[in-house]
């Protein structure tokens, strides 16, 4: 009997076999199947980005002008 319970615990203290994962080999397979866009693409997609952004800026600079304008017409300053 207690040469089976030995047996067990010795079963039992191995590991099962891992599967391997090919994170890093998936990875690169993926990067390989995505069709990337062209220079062009990119450059029209950059100069959209700037002019957005250069319009947004624009927009909330207004924006504060117009509270602040606001905010001294009624006789309160704003406070730093």
């Amino acid at each position: 009997m207690s040469q089976n319970s030995n047996t067990q615990l010795q079963n039992n203290s191995q590991k099962p076999p891992r599967k391997k994962i090919y994170f890093f080999r998936k990875v690169v397979k993926d990067i390989k199947r995505v069709r990337w866009p062209s220079a062009k693409t990119n450059w029209h997609n950059m100069i959209k980005i700037i002019v957005f952004t250069i319009l947004f800026t624009l927009f909330v600079y207004g924006v504060s002008i117009g509270f602040t304008h606001l905010w001294s017409i009624l006789g309160s300053t704003p406070t730093n």
